[in-house]
């Protein structure tokens, strides 16, 4: 471990080995701390409604708090949402309730009719503007007043 082209004392091997270990404890002491008070944000900065503003405006995509049921059972992470379609005439089109899931930079969006969920990419979350990615298209969603 030590080179052998200098005599080190007993004393000396001692201390360079204190050093460097308490040098890596607290090099991961500042690294844990740091990343305990500097988190990413969780799904809960998605909650609430969004209306897509390219390339379309007629749709609101709504993201709840509310954990959903599928099948009958808790699925934890999966949140309820919608996806609500307006006609020219601001008068609803269409309802689909979604299940979602947050994880990494995806968003998993499962609707009630299809069977496998549909998977979003997200480019960008600011709190006012959600830029997502779908089918190599991208999507831009602004935040709604609750």
């Amino acid at each position: 471990m030590l080179t052998r082209t200098h005599a080190w004392s007993r004393t000396q091997k001692v201390i360079l080995i204190g050093a460097t270990v308490l040098a890596i404890g607290a090099f991961v002491a500042f690294a844990y701390s740091y990343e305990r008070s500097h988190r990413l944000p969780d799904e809960s900065i998605l909650f609430g409604t969004w209306q897509m503003t390219a390339p379309h405006d007629s749709y609101i995509l709504g993201l709840y708090d509310i954990v959903g049921l599928w099948d009958g059972v808790r699925r934890d992470h999966w949140h309820d949402g919608s996806w609500v379609r307006y006609n020219a005439a601001k008068q609803m089109e269409g309802f689909s309730g979604i299940g979602w899931y947050a994880g990494g930079s995806y968003i998993y969006m499962r609707v009630e009719d299809e069977r496998l969920p549909q998977i979003w990419q997200i480019i960008d979350i600011a709190p006012e503007q959600l830029r997502l990615r779908h089918a190599k298209k991208d999507y831009v969603f602004r935040r709604l007043p609750d």
